[in-house]
């Protein structure tokens, strides 16, 4: 991505892997745990209620889709709509706002986790962006991505750090300096599940 490039005042960067093994692992596991199959996710429902965990309020946000995924990885697996090819480029309207699809391949650049993190510092380093909301594949990128957030927001303002909204499926080993939320509220929500289900 050139240094021009344009972002929207809100932006989702999302490893595609999160969602094909993490998310459809956990949603086999859990059906077979509540013993009924659970639907796959309605994409543009489970970004709003990421948007809204990450604090997004009204119905006329902009807000840019970044799926990142490897070469010969063309849909994903357990979401609905499920085609990056029909996805990329294209935008749907929710309650929240609208949301506008990209779907990014770094085949023959670089890896996946490394566009991961370049794609984070550009989209945080933009004064467009007001929001941006962090989807890794925590098993992969370890704690690159935390640390890269300490990097960036080093020295700077609580105020400035709140920028970034780090979803993860369990609490950081050390303090973060951005906010951060677990992902998996959105995720049962999309799955229709309820809390006192899992109790």
């Amino acid at each position: 991505m050139e240094e021009k490039t344009k972002f929207s005042e809100n932006v989702i960067l999302i490893d595609v892997a999160f969602l094909n093994e993490v998310v459809c692992d956990a949603q086999k596991f859990l059906g077979a745990k509540l013993g009924r199959q659970l639907p796959n996710i309605d994409l543009p429902a489970w970004l709003s209620y990421l948007s809204l965990d990450a604090g997004l309020r009204g119905d006329k946000n902009e807000i840019q889709v970044l799926l990142l995924h490897d070469e010969g990885v063309n849909e994903l697996r357990c979401c609905e709509p499920s085609e990056l090819t029909s996805l990329n480029g294209m935008a749907c309207r929710t309650s929240l706002g609208e949301f506008a699809f990209a779907c990014i391949n770094p085949a023959g650049m670089t890896s996946c986790e490394n566009m991961y993190l370049d794609l984070m510092n550009l989209v945080l380093d933009s004064v467009d962006v007001k929001h941006l909301m962090l989807v890794p594949l925590h098993s992969l990128y370890g704690d690159r991505v935390e640390d890269g957030l300490r990097e960036f927001f080093k020295d700077k303002s609580k105020e400035e750090c709140d920028k970034a909204m780090y979803f993860v499926m369990e609490k950081p080993s050390s303090m973060v300096p951005s906010r951060c939320d677990f992902i998996t509220y959105s995720l049962l929500q999309a799955l229709g599940i309820k809390s006192y289900e899992l109790r």
